[in-house]
């Protein structure tokens, strides 16, 4: 054991000599080298018997100089550098934090789950709290459009919270009156309702439908028998508008954080 451990220790000092040979050798050699030959060269030219004391009194204060340069120099450096990566960090962690609530307001759409919702709400909240640490060495105008981009969010999160309670009174009002769907075009306007799978198509759609039908209502062509196609229309037509702004805001959102991600990354102030 003992054999074994002596060769693993000179196994790991021949590694040391090579790695030290191959990456300073190169600097090492000459430099030290060098330092010895003028340090020879100033011994050698001193006269006197006094020629080490001359040398100690001239050479010490220059070492405890030289030395005190390097000390400050390197903690300076290192200073900076710690500063620019902390900066870098945050910076990173702003725009990671952002694109992570355009995928969360990009999945809420078209099934508005509540859970999704609050998951929304609760990562902004969380975001509003960290966002005074983060935004360390950015500009006042790219935190007033990181600000921008929250209150966008948190809007686009309370439109969101409209829309189920609206699709279970229009899901109801059809399931109450089933014969309003014996009408050619509040059949379509159901089908397209209840389809949903990309919001901004739906919102033209049912938007076109809804037209359709009160001119067709307009001049007259309403089957005395149908009832609670008035109530039905209203509740979409809201539900309707509630997309609108919700797509809207959206739209804006995301606009809002492009323009941030832009601005975080223009590094300002990061020396």
């Amino acid at each position: 054991m003992f054999v074994k451990c002596s060769y693993l220790n000179d196994g790991s000092s021949m590694n040391f000599l090579k790695k030290w040979f191959f990456r300073w050798s190169f600097i090492d050699v000459p430099v030290f080298g060098l330092g010895v030959v003028l340090v020879i060269y100033h011994i050698n030219s001193l006269d006197g018997v006094k020629a080490e004391e001359l040398f100690i009194e001239s050479i010490v204060p220059n070492i405890g100089t030289e030395l005190l340069g390097v000390w400050l120099s390197v903690r300076i450096i290192e200073s900076v550098l710690r500063v620019r990566q902390k900066r870098s960090r945050l910076r990173a962690q702003l725009i990671d934090n952002m694109n992570y609530l355009v995928t969360l307001i990009r999945s809420i759409a078209p099934h508005f789950e509540q859970q999704t919702i609050d998951h929304l709400s609760s990562e902004l909240k969380w975001f509003e709290e960290m966002k005074h640490y983060r935004v360390s060495g950015i500009s006042e105008q790219t935190i007033g459009l990181i600000n921008e981009v929250t209150k966008l969010y948190a809007q686009a999160a309370t439109e969101a919270t409209k829309i189920n309670p609206l699709r279970d009174q229009i899901n109801d009002l059809f399931l109450l009156n089933p014969q309003i769907l014996d009408n050619r075009l509040m059949k379509e306007l159901h089908d397209i309702y209840r389809r949903q799978n990309y919001t901004r198509i739906a919102v033209k759609r049912i938007d076109s439908r809804i037209k359709r039908y009160k001119e067709k209502m307009a001049v007259g062509d309403q089957h005395p028998e149908w009832h609670g196609e008035k109530e039905t229309i209203s509740k979409i037509e809201e539900y309707s508008a509630v997309l609108k702004v919700y797509v809207a805001i959206t739209l804006n959102a995301e606009a809002a954080v492009v323009e941030a991600r832009s601005a975080v990354l223009n590094r300002e102030y990061n020396f």
